[in-house]
């Protein structure tokens, strides 16, 4: 009996390509990134609803080019998710969603110094007013932040008016704290008619925690 030896025949591999909808996903988080780290660095001036805009564009239309080609459950969802989070920041009632993210502390030694309002998109906004000079005559801040965490730390020992609301969330002014959805609250500490030093603030979160604190 002859036995013939055949060459064996190298094993083939074909490379598989990500699924369309991942690479359209991650394009658009690219973006995200990439504007964000832009308007970090101040190359850029954008708000968190034009980013959310654009993402929703750019994935709008990779599922108009795409429609041919399957269907693309994931994608259509991340977009969903995108657009209503887009129309969300669009139409709050809070003014925070104009402005920038990440963390951010303002420190106010000046009455003077003292903007008409201060806004945050995302993140931690920190004002701190215990350097603050000349309060006899009275001091108004004004502040919001759409998602995350606005802290306001006033003098010890000035008297305070606070009209703060949250739309889901937490408050906690000067320990009196409360949490839920819709949380609104008016405090003034007993002497601020009175008071020679007084400061009144007016703080809204759409989703997170408001606190003024003297420490």
């Amino acid at each position: 009996m002859t036995v013939v030896d055949r060459p064996s025949t190298p094993a083939t591999y074909t490379r598989r390509r990500p699924p369309t909808p991942q690479i359209v996903i991650g394009g658009v988080l690219v973006l995200i990134g990439v504007l964000w780290l832009l308007e970090r660095l101040g190359a850029v001036d954008l708000t968190v609803t034009a980013v959310l805009g654009l993402a929703t564009l750019v994935i709008g239309i990779s599922l108009m080019l795409l429609s041919g080609r399957g269907a693309h459950g994931g994608l259509i969802v991340f977009g969903s998710f995108i657009a209503v989070l887009a129309l969300v920041t669009a139409t709050a009632p809070f003014e925070g969603f104009q402005g920038g993210v990440g963390d951010r502390t303002i420190e106010v030694s000046s009455v003077d110094d003292i903007r008409p309002d201060y806004n945050l998109a995302l993140g931690k906004l920190t004002i701190d007013l215990r350097m603050a000079d000349d309060l006899s005559a009275g001091a108004e801040v004004n502040a919001s932040v759409g998602m995350g965490e606005l802290v306001v730390r006033v003098p010890a020992g000035t008297e305070v008016s606070v009209e703060s609301r949250v739309g889901a969330g937490e408050i906690d002014i000067l320990g009196r704290d409360m949490d839920g959805v819709g949380v609104d609250d008016i405090y003034e500490t007993p002497g601020f008619a009175d008071g020679d030093q007084r400061i009144s603030l007016d703080l809204q979160v759409f989703a997170g925690r408001v606190e003024v604190t003297d420490e």
